[in-house]
């Protein structure tokens, strides 16, 4: 059966590979209705749904990743280090909170030189710090007032150094960015970087979605009553990992580079998870904003996520999140099913006292780690 999407009085028709005929919606499978202000059509019936969420059910093969090539570098035995240790979380990460910043070609203002910018929560300083001192390039410019560090890359050599680690191991529209970057290079410097595809190897086979974690990443338990007649019972604990991302990316990105949605990369997760894929909008000041979520919510896609950040640890302040979260997952499935016990809701709320914003003690002893 196929569906229909309407959003918005337009009809975007689901066909049976999966793609969607006018390019909003792409998915690997059928499409069901949880979306607010979607409706969904079957059987000549429009069935209307005022919920949050779109579920889209994915799989799909995947394709082995492009080989690598190191080029334009002064010392490519210390560039081969650092992608065999950082490349993947790198990437990750500048996809997630970095930017890159290219004169436009077509522009008559003033010619400036590519520039890499990264940012991270005024938590996460010591991270910051550490990369800059194993990378070697850029400056760090700390915004108390706006919460945040810097890593400002825009040296020629720096910045073809960033470049030249995370070349061929984006994952995301974002990787059009980094082609803009190498042209102008190659253009105005007469460098010859070769512009690499997308990593289209299997997301548990780096630390790409860690970096891409520390920046858009979320970890969160909560804790509520469980009522019985009014009266307060007992306490229901639940946990879960998230990631959502705006469905496009701003720009034009070719086919090459996978094209501006962000469908495919969140799908990529959603499918190594084991869950579904939700898409959901939000209305404000009357703008609607649309994103894509994939949500580790039951034991089987825990257990998964804990494979995985065992493997590839995360560097950020989430490390410490992770960590709590992880013990209370733990704690949870000790309990085969049964209740938690008076203990473990409160050694739960001990840790979420203490969990995420209200984190007020930092150990990054985990960066030594890092290399």
């Amino acid at each position: 059966m196929n569906s229909l999407l309407i959003r918005w009085g337009t009809v975007r028709k689901i066909n049976s590979f999966g793609w969607a005929v006018c390019g909003v919606i792409r998915t690997y499978g059928s499409l069901r209705g949880y979306h607010r202000e979607v409706c969904s059509i079957s059987s000549g019936k429009i069935n209307k749904q005022r919920q949050n969420y779109t579920t889209i059910e994915s799989g799909a093969g995947l394709v082995p990743r492009p080989a690598c090539d190191l080029v334009e570098s002064k010392n490519n035995n210390e560039l081969e280090s650092l992608r065999s240790k950082l490349a993947p979380y790198l990437a990750g990460l500048i996809e997630a909170d970095g930017s890159f910043a290219v004169h436009d070609k077509d522009s008559k203002a003033k010619r400036y030189l590519p520039k890499i910018l990264i940012v991270f929560s005024l938590d996460d300083t010591p991270l910051a710090n550490k990369l800059l001192s194993i990378i070697k390039v850029g400056k760090l410019y700390i915004r108390k007032n706006q919460g945040c560090v810097i890593w400002h890359i825009q040296n020629i050599e720096d910045v073809v150094k960033i470049i030249n680690i995370i070349n061929g191991f984006m994952r995301t529209p974002k990787i059009e960015a980094l082609h803009r970057a190498i042209e102008w290079y190659n253009n105005y410097k007469a460098t010859k970087i070769k512009p690499l595809g997308l990593d289209l190897s299997p997301i548990d086979s780096n630390a790409w979605l860690a970096g891409f974690t520390d920046g858009d990443g979320n970890f969160s338990i909560n804790l509520t009553d469980r009522k019985k007649k009014g009266a307060v019972t007992s306490k229901r604990v639940q946990v879960f990992f998230r990631i959502e991302l705006r469905q496009n990316y701003p720009r034009e990105a070719s086919t090459e580079q996978g094209g501006t949605s962000y469908f495919k990369i969140l799908s990529d997760i959603s499918r190594y998870l084991g869950v579904n894929l939700y898409s959901r909008s939000r209305e404000q000041k009357d703008k609607i904003f649309y994103s894509y979520m994939v949500m580790s919510h039951n034991m089987q896609s825990h257990v998964k996520t804990i494979e995985y950040f065992d493997r590839y640890p995360l560097y950020s302040s989430k490390y410490l999140a992770y960590k709590d979260w992880k013990h209370v997952v733990e704690q949870i499935q000790k309990r085969a099913g049964k209740p938690l016990t008076s203990e473990n809701i409160l050694e739960i709320q001990r840790i979420k006292a203490q969990f995420n914003q209200k984190r007020t003690t930092f150990n990054f002893s985990h960066l030594d780690s890092i290399v």
